[in-house]
């Protein structure tokens, strides 16, 4: 069985423990098989693998969902790119990198996406 508590910690990575738990939250109201398949399963074990380190697999995700045009995960994944490490510039390079790959109008959604996380306030 997935190990919820895991997943919460490796997401806490990512976004922050009370960030990561919040969202557990919000999708075991909505249903709580579905919160632990997202959090035991991706978080737990796939995220949790030892093959590549949280930082790269936060990079791999942003530009896979780049490519599908995946714009509300996106904007989540870049902000969870900027959190563990990976600076505006190189997600930059990231998003011009899978236009090749994903098509300009998917392009065009995740340049808005970029703007929005990184604008300066």
């Amino acid at each position: 069985m997935a190990d919820i508590e895991k997943g919460i910690k490796k997401l806490g990575e990512l976004v922050g423990e009370q960030s990561a738990r919040g969202a557990y939250d919000y999708m075991k109201k909505f249903d709580e098989g579905f919160a632990n398949l997202v959090f035991g399963t991706t978080f737990g074990d796939v995220w949790a693998r030892p093959g590549l380190p949280t930082k790269l697999r936060s990079l791999a995700t942003v530009a896979g969902l780049v490519v599908l045009g995946r714009g509300p995960e996106l904007k989540a994944h870049i902000q969870g790119a900027l959190h563990v490490g990976w600076t505006p510039e190189e997600i930059k390079e990231v998003i011009i990198h899978m236009s090749q790959y994903g098509g300009i109008p998917t392009t065009i959604e995740a340049i808005r996406i970029f703007e929005e996380v990184t604008k300066k306030k």
